[in-house]
């Protein structure tokens, strides 16, 4: 395990009951997680990990968009080998690869994601070039899909009588060490909006495509009266097991879109 010649890198992890539903299959929340946990492992490995871009450039990835798609779902106690490899190509928002496999090599389910560079003082997006990201060179890994252009969904299928609502506030466990809130707390937060009789029927999400519109910084979040820290949350369903989910700020602005099957 680590980083393997063909320029992928691997790590095993093992599947623990916080990462798991009621239902004892892998929840999305913690697979995001898990995945970029092992992503930060290959970029430490050549010195641009999350601890060396805060420590020498007041920067941090930002996730802006993330497509999984699950065959099956681990449970407790199952062994995963979590594989991640970059695109050769490095540019303003650049793209990254996963797959998650049992330990005989069979699929679980793949994603792609897309990234850019946030100075965390400036709160402004960085080019690569300016905190020197230096990646390998992948050899024989081509990405496990394509993702779909264009919008998630029109905003007019919110409108929809079936439409449902919820308002929360951000609090203390879902922002992270930049000081946002985490996009894998995001996906925990599409979870509870999702209507719990789809997990009840012992259904699973087969795929998940999140775009990050407008990030909550814990700094500007505390500057704001009570009222003005409301998230209002917003699913539908556009079929068969198929839903929309939003989040709306205070202004009114998206914060995520989710599609979800």
């Amino acid at each position: 395990m680590g980083q393997n010649g063909d320029g992928t890198f691997t790590e095993i992890r093992r599947i623990v009951a916080r990462d798991v539903d009621m239902n004892n299959k892998l929840k999305m929340s913690a697979a995001f997680a898990i995945v970029q946990e092992t992503a930060n492992a290959q970029c430490a490995e050549f010195g641009c990990g999350w601890n060396d871009l805060m420590a020498k450039y007041n920067a941090c990835y930002v996730l802006t968009r993330m497509r999984f798609e699950i065959k099956k779902h681990p449970a407790a106690g199952d062994d995963v080998v979590i594989r991640t490899w970059p695109n050769k190509n490095i540019k303003a928002i650049f793209t990254r690869y996963f797959t998650i496999e049992d330990t005989e090599g069979n699929l679980y389910g793949s994603g792609v994601s897309q990234w850019a560079l946030f100075n965390v003082v400036k709160r402004a997006v960085m080019r690569p070039s300016e905190c020197n990201i230096v990646l390998p060179e992948v050899t024989s890994r081509e990405e496990p899909f394509a993702l779909p252009k264009g919008a998630l969904y029109s905003n007019d299928v919110f409108e929809t009588a079936k439409a449902v609502k919820s308002v929360r506030i951000p609090s203390y466990d879902d922002f992270d060490y930049n000081r946002h809130v985490n996009n894998a707390k995001y996906v925990e937060w599409v979870e509870e909006t999702l209507p719990i009789e789809f997990f009840a029927q012992g259904r699973q999400i087969s795929v998940i495509d999140m775009k990050y519109k407008h990030e909550i910084s814990f700094d500007e979040f505390m500057k704001k009266t009570e009222s003005e820290r409301t998230v209002t949350m917003e699913c539908t369903s556009v079929g068969d097991g198929e839903f929309c989910v939003r989040s709306i700020l205070h202004d009114g602005s998206d914060g995520i879109q989710c599609y979800i099957k």
